[in-house]
């Protein structure tokens, strides 16, 4: 069986698909697809079963990283820090496995079949700061159209 580790999973982010960066000091990714349903039952239904109709599709993003200081070089260079991140902006996402190499900490994307990009908004910006632990946020990213597959 061939499994994928986490730190191969990667939200990346920027203005379009040509300026796309990994997420920096990212701890964990999460992609949430939905279909939204809606009751379909009538008078004239004869079982006893509710009837669900298809309504519509909705997906979104979750990032969850440590804060860094600006100046850190081991994870800031070529990658969005949280002070790049600006609620009710839309970004075009990309949700993608990476390959990882000396030195390149899980940033370079490969052909996969899991490749989703998509634009979305950022609509929730949280900063997680509890006493004697490092500083997390989370950065939560509503989809504003289709999700679609991707190929290199």
């Amino acid at each position: 069986m061939a499994t994928i580790k986490g730190e191969n999973l990667r939200v990346m982010l920027g203005d379009d698909t040509d300026h796309l960066q990994c997420v920096a000091a990212a701890t964990s990714c999460t992609l949430h697809c939905a279909l939204q349903v809606q009751e379909d039952t009538t008078k004239d239904t004869v079982d006893d079963w509710i009837e669900q109709e298809p309504v519509g599709l909705n997906w979104d993003v979750q990032v969850e990283a440590l804060v860094i200081s600006n100046d850190d070089e081991e994870y800031r260079p070529g990658a969005m820090n949280i002070d790049q991140l600006q609620v009710g902006r839309v970004y075009v996402l990309r949700f993608t496995r990476t390959a990882g190499s000396a030195g390149e900490q899980n940033r370079d994307a490969v052909a996969d079949a899991m490749q989703f990009t998509g634009s979305a908004i950022l609509n929730d910006l949280q900063i997680n700061s509890q006493n004697a632990e490092l500083t997390t946020y989370t950065a939560q990213f509503t989809g504003t159209g289709e999700l679609t597959p991707y190929s290199e």
